[in-house]
């Protein structure tokens, strides 16, 4: 076959300094058959190097060339073009956007005249020369995007593929990789003309347990370096599913040819969920890498969103220094012009971050871009970095022919993993700490459309079982820092089991019918009666009570309903308020932080009933000496609260279904006025424009003596179910307010935040903040709100699919420690019931105390292998530094700063029964003491 050149007819070229949007298949083809025409069947007797050109260049062809004609481009090209091609003496071949399709065109066209060994070449011969022609084509793009003179030695570059492609004919194929190698080598060096040094090739992949290894991207078989973004609980199911492939795995992990880039043992909503769940999952999956693959992982990353403003404390808490500042679907993350950034959490703990949005490995856009992006990364950036994506398809076929290129010389860059890069290059970019509305992930939506039965209450149950198995784990601690090593309880082990039980299947928390629950009771009531026995060991009186225990770490006033009262309780010194119903005592306790409280289980005869300090309820109102609600008689909602003192309206509250409806209410009564309890309930129903009912309701407000909140039990029975788009279509409390100049503020893993996000998620509180005013609404652990203008927003109740009807919601006036109001709201009481009665002067006091307010208790449990010592983790939440003091109910002998892993950080001063620390503004903090 005579010598000619090799066009491939396009509209387009290489985009270089611009982008350029067109179709995919458009692309597809272009690229195909510029990449066919590297075939060693079409290089051997070549001119010169492919190209493309104009089709109106090429009306009429020219003897001896090769075209590819894209088939899904409209050319423009005579009617009778083809028959142009035959008489002229050329030949041409279709493109299409599949690249086997199109090398078999080719070879169809080259049949009659080329040799049958060049064109019944197996795969892994043709391969190089396709990723020859990749790198020939992208360097050639990069001179012209930085507009510098084409400096590749064409001639000789041209010389050693026309000899590798010739040597094909050969038996011995190590020639041809010589040829390529140094035809790839004159590439590599006319790239360093341009950018002398390494630019940086990331390969990430989503990885999905099902794929077997012949699946996983081609970077794994072709011994180049592959990141995959994998929880701990997917590899554990690939090494169970696939123990060959894992092995395999494990192997290219311990040759550092594979990272893998984790940190949670299960990817779900961590970013709604406790502190403590957070760092369990964090913990857990830590452990579990080690485990499993001999090694600490050293980068996190998440396929699902989960970041907020603390997370570079929370990683740092667990040893992990390194992260993926990525999102990987349509949430939100704040946006950073460097690749890589030092993170910052609030506290000052940072974490270096990629934050380089990755190139999807299925989109021919990417690889059509290629050019254009190395420039662009090239101009930017002080480390030149490019990152593939393998996200759900299979890539396309230039990522292979890359690869190929990779192989004979890194002219286009260096594959390598996250942890070399992040070691390589330095951050480019020192941040502040990153707000709140900055991190958004719509997990309502994807837990609607999961047909998650509880996609709202399920996040609720969780908190407070969270709560409920952190109390249990705080009264063991008490119990030993109270007993020391004569505490045989022993309860960890089934604690920790209980723990891991409920996190591994954070989506359905126990119910109360379950072997869990069940468990845990026992493991409580256990705790509970060994602590009652050495509290009251020394009481000789013999008296039904029970002994209060509050794990928090501030003093709590609790509102108990009892039983079995014939006779009221007097109103002194821990009981602030009683009054008897019947047989049932309703009863206001206050009980120190981390201590007790002992009352009786029944008044003694003859005690008068406590006088009423004023009416807690009358036919629309609530009071009590903190706030006064005000019920609206013909909706049944809040019609307003205010304080006592300033006596303005703060916030009214009505239920609506979302996108229009009214609420009416049937009957609006008063159920109780005190003297310790101020009740009242409404009933009725929410409908639509047309008046026709689209749920029941039911809303119960209570206000207690000495309790500065609202509380709000709120039922919901729609009978037309909501169905559609969550954040549109659902039931949910309405809260107004008077003046849109307020600030609204939410509470993000104990700290506030300011906000003006639309859909502010938050299961803690969200404040309203004017003047001197704050006004907190407590959801009780449900996340998903959404403002309706300036002044309104909605706490979102139920959705499509949500199958609980009831809610507990709270409202507090002016609360300095809003967190400390939300974790004792969904906190439960502990009561042991005891048969012995202590002296007046030891019925209650604290075990431990803590001195600072704006530190909050999350846990506290016994050391390890029944040491005399305990652990707590204390959260800081209101951005204050300063001095801290911690007591214990003996004098530690030894206090320690540890890390969330329980690794030494530094020794602390003890001075008797107290430790002494510095406590950073946001910081989490994990204290040990030791008694002896």
């Amino acid at each position: 076959m005579n010598s000619r050149e090799r066009i491939v007819l396009s509209p387009y070229q290489l985009p270089t300094q611009n982008a350029l949007m067109i179709a995919n298949d458009d692309i597809a083809a272009i690229m195909n058959g510029y990449a066919a025409l590297w075939h060693p069947a079409a290089v051997v007797d070549a001119a010169g190097p492919p190209r493309l050109g104009s089709p109106y260049d090429f009306e009429r062809p020219v003897e001896g060339h090769l075209y590819a004609v894209p088939e899904t481009l409209p050319l423009l090209l005579p009617d009778d073009w083809d028959q142009r091609v035959r008489d002229a003496g050329a030949i041409a071949f279709r493109s299409t956007p599949d690249r086997e399709t199109t090398l078999a065109n080719l070879r169809a066209a080259l049949a009659a005249i080329e040799d049958a060994a060049l064109l019944d070449l197996p795969a892994d011969a043709v391969g190089p020369f396709l990723g020859i022609g990749f790198g020939y084509l992208m360097v050639d793009g990069l001179f012209e995007a930085m507009e510098h003179e084409k400096l590749l030695a064409k001639v000789e570059f041209w010389q050693d593929v026309q000899q590798a492609a010739a040597a094909l004919k050969g038996p011995n194929r190590d020639v041809v990789r010589q040829h390529l190698q140094a035809a790839a080598e004159r590439l590599l060096a006319a790239r360093e003309v341009l950018y002398p040094v390494n630019i940086h090739l990331l390969d990430l992949v989503l990885f999905d347990p099902e794929l077997r290894n012949e699946t996983l991207p081609g970077s794994f078989h072709r011994g180049l370096a592959l990141n995959l973004v994998a929880s701990a609980s997917l590899l554990e199911r690939f090494s169970v599913q696939n123990p060959e492939g894992f092995a395999t795995l494990r192997d290219r992990v311990a040759g550092d040819l594979v990272e893998i880039c984790g940190g949670s043992y299960v990817e779900r909503e961590d970013a709604l969920l406790p502190v403590e769940s957070q760092l369990w999952n964090l913990k857990t999956g830590m452990a579990a890498y080690q485990r499993l693959l001999g090694q600490e992982i050293r980068t996190f990353a998440r396929r699902r969103f989960g970041a907020h403003p603390q997370l570079p404390l929370f990683l740092n808490s667990v040893g992990l220094h390194r992260a993926l500042l990525l999102t990987f679907d349509d949430s939100t993350i704040p946006t950073h012009r460097s690749t890589l950034i030092n993170w910052p959490s609030p506290d000052g703990k940072q974490v270096e971050a990629f934050t380089r949005a990755p190139y999807p490995a299925d989109n021919p856009q990417t690889f059509f871009h290629v050019a254009h992006n190395l420039h662009k990364t090239i101009m930017q950036d002080h480390a030149a970095t490019f990152a593939l994506l393998h996200k759900s398809g299979p890539a396309q076929p230039w990522y292979d022919d890359w690869l190929e290129l990779a192989r004979l010389a890194p002219v286009l860059g260096q594959w390598t993993t996250l942890s070399r890069y992040l070691t390589d290059v330095l951050a480019g970019e020192y941040t502040t700490a990153a707000a709140a509305d900055d991190f958004h992930g719509d997990y309502l939506s994807e837990r609607v459309n999961a047909h998650h039965p509880e996609p709202v209450s399920g996040f609720a149950r969780h908190v407070r079982w969270r709560r409920r198995l952190d109390t249990a784990f705080t009264l063991a601690a008490m119990a030993r820092g109270l007993m020391g090593k004569q505490d045989s309880l022993g309860v960890e082990p089934r604690l920790t089991e209980l723990e891991a039980r409920l996190e591994r299947d954070a989506a359905a928390p126990p119910r109360g019918d379950d072997a869990s629950e069940r468990e845990l009771n026992d493991v409580q009531k256990a705790i509970g009666d060994a602590l009652a026995g050495r509290l009251l060991g020394s009481a000789s009186q013999e008296a039904p009570g029970y002994l209060l225990l509050n794990p928090c770490s501030f003093a709590r006033r609790l509102a108990l309903e009892l039983d079995g009262f014939q006779n009221p309780l007097p109103v002194a010194g821990a009981v602030k308020a009683f009054q008897l119903d019947g047989d049932k005592g309703r009863m206001v306790v206050e009980t120190p932080a981390l201590g007790f409280t002992w009352i009786p289980a029944r008044g003694q005869p003859g005690t008068p009933m406590p006088p009423a300090r004023m009416r807690l309820a009358d036919a629309r109102s609530l009071r009590n000496e903190f706030l006064e609600a005000e019920i609206d008689p013909a909706t049944g909602g809040l019609r307003t609260i205010r304080d006592q003192r300033t006596r303005v309206g703060r916030l009214g509250q009505q239920l609506v279904y979302h996108p229009g409806s009214t609420m009416r209410a049937r009957e609006v009564r008063v159920t109780s006025t005190g003297p310790a309890l101020g009740e009242i309930i409404s009933e009725g129903d929410i409908l639509d424009e047309q008046q026709q009912v689209l749920a029941t309701f039911r809303q119960r407000f209570r206000a207690w003596l000495g309790r500065p909140v609202l509380d709000l039990r709120i039922e919901v029975f729609p009978r037309q179910p909501p169905q559609g788009y969550p954040w549109y279509m659902y039931y949910g409390a309405r809260f107004a307010w008077r003046d849109e100049r307020a600030t609204l503020v939410r509470g993000v893993n104990g700290a506030g935040f300011a906000t003006s996000y639309t859909r502010p998620e938050t299961p803690d509180y969200l404040e309203l903040t004017h003047g001197g005013q704050r006004t907190t609404i407590f959801p009780g652990g449900l996340p998903f709100h959404q403002r309706n203008g300036t002044r309104m927003l909605d706490v979102i109740l139920i959705p499509e699919g949500e199958t609980a009807t009831a809610f507990d919601l709270a409202i507090g006036l002016d609360r300095e420690n809003p967190m400390q109001t939300a974790v004792g709201m969904v906190t439960p009481p502990v009561l042991v019931p005891t048969t012995r009665a202590p002296a007046p002067e030891r019925a209650t006091g604290w075990l431990f105390h803590l001195d600072r307010s704006n530190l909050v208790l999350t846990r506290m449990w016994p050391a390890a292998d029944g040491a005399d010592a305990v652990v707590a983790r204390m959260l800081e939440c209101s951005g204050h530094t300063g001095p801290a003091e911690f007591h214990g109910p003996r004098n530690p002998q030894q206090a320690t700063l540890l890390d969330a892993r329980g690794e030494m950080l530094l020794d602390v001063q003890c001075e008797g029964d107290a430790a002494l620390f510095e406590v950073t503004g946001g910081d989490l903090v994990q204290l040990s003491m030791r008694f002896s």
